[in-house]
Order: C-alpha cells, then structure tokens, then sequence
C-alpha cells in the first residue's frame, strides 16, 4: 500500500505525506488534469499488470478505491 501511495504522489505531483488512500483526487489535489488521470491509468498496468477502462476509474473517488482496483480487491 505504501509504494501505491508513493506512485500516486509522483502522479499527482504532490507530496507522499500530504496524501491518504481516503484523498479523494479530483477534490483534494490541486491542479488535477485528465492527464494525470491518464498517467494514473498508464501507472496501474505498468506497475500492477491490471487494465483498467476509463470507466472504472472515473468511477473511483480515494486514492483507495484506485488502489483496490490495482490490488484486485
């Protein structure tokens, strides 16, 4: 959990320490884009071998819930 958490930080330009997996992104992150949507896409299926559609992540709110998806959970 903690290096999804240092990825998703490096993704959404911030600090790993100024998030949580209870971030809601789209709210709580200052200048997110849908490129940094995209680049999370891209990082889960580098990272974690799973694809996920566009649907599934607009679907997700925390940083959690884009973690269960990668987890598989």
């Amino acid at each position: 959990m903690e290096h999804f958490l240092e990825f998703a930080a490096e993704v959404f330009e911030v600090e790993p320490e100024d998030i949580s997996m209870d971030t809601v992104f789209r709210e709580e992150i200052d200048d997110f884009s849908s490129m940094m949507g995209f680049s999370m896409i891209c990082m889960i299926e580098d990272e974690y071998g799973v694809k996920i559609s566009v649907d599934q992540f607009l679907a997700c709110e925390t940083i959690g819930s884009l973690y269960e998806l990668a987890a598989g959970l």
